[in-house]
């Protein structure tokens, strides 16, 4: 069982198989608007899915318990990441056989809507090139800098999304899980602190 749960290539076939269909499109002549919207969904649902460790793995040490979920987690969050990545890649590649025309393409990418889905593909491709242990070791202190794209990245691709989708709704939806799971994370990494700090003053009035 143990085994099972630690199998990366099962990892990859649970989060890609819901989305299968967004491959599968690629090898024939699949309804273009469905192909979009799918991708581009699963690319933010495994995003909102990395991003909720961070938060999930404060929260597991604040608490000292499930430290082997928070391991499992740790291990794993890389992997989320690439796998929104092959959906956002996808996203492109639908795109590029859509539109099978570079002056259109070059045309589009003056267009905001457009140019900021450009700028979000290419920092999460940075990110995922980087998503090794050689990358970690390479660049050091940098590699946890560079990762913090991650946030102005999704930003970018909510943006997108809102000016380029009719139903701005679905798209206020996700953001408004992602800011939610951004506020919990920073709630929880503060809290402490201030208490720490709150015990040290009264201890200090004390004396």
């Amino acid at each position: 069982m143990r085994r099972v749960l630690n199998s990366i290539p099962l990892l990859y076939l649970i989060m890609l198989w819901p989305g299968r269909f967004v491959l599968l499109g690629l090898f024939d002549d699949w309804y273009y608007p469905q192909m979009m919207y799918d991708s581009g969904v699963w690319s933010v649902r495994l995003l909102i899915v990395t991003i909720a460790v961070s938060p999930v793995l404060l929260l597991i040490n604040r608490l000292g318990r499930g430290r082997a979920l928070g391991i499992w987690l740790l291990q794993r969050r890389r992997h989320f990441g690439l796998g929104s990545f092959i959906f956002a890649a996808l996203h492109l590649i639908h795109y590029v056989l859509e539109t099978a025309d570079l002056r259109t393409m070059i045309i589009d990418v003056v267009l905001l809507e457009y140019l900021v889905g450009w700028l979000a593909f290419f920092v999460f491709a940075a990110l995922a090139l980087t998503s090794n242990n050689w990358a970690t070791r390479r660049l050091g202190p940098n590699w946890k800098r560079l990762h913090y794209w991650i946030y102005p990245a999704a930003a970018l691709t909510f943006l997108h999304w809102y000016l380029i989708d009719f139903f701005t709704e679905r798209v206020l939806f996700w953001a408004t899980i992602f800011v939610a799971i951004k506020a919990i994370h920073n709630v929880i990494r503060i809290v402490p602190h201030a208490r720490r700090r709150a015990l040290k003053s009264a201890t200090s009035l004390d004396k």
